[in-house]
């Protein structure tokens, strides 16, 4: 981690990845149960989302926290 990214983790908090789901056959969308530190974790999760026949993985969000996950 260089010195930019601590001072703008400092500031701003810590940048962190959740995904959005559906719940198949409804309309019902909401944040799925896990928050991911890195977008390739996300992405990890998006592949086991799409072998299921209970959800489907609508999009990835980012948001930043000051609390650590």
């Amino acid at each position: 981690m260089n010195l930019l990214n601590r001072i703008l983790d400092h500031i701003f908090g810590r940048k962190y990845y959740a995904n959005i789901i559906n719940t198949r056959g409804t309309s019902r969308c909401e944040i799925s149960c896990f928050i991911f530190r890195t977008r390739e974790e996300a992405m990890e999760h998006k592949l086991s989302l799409d072998k299921t026949r209970s959800f489907m993985f609508v999009e990835t969000v980012s948001f930043r926290s000051h609390k650590r996950y």
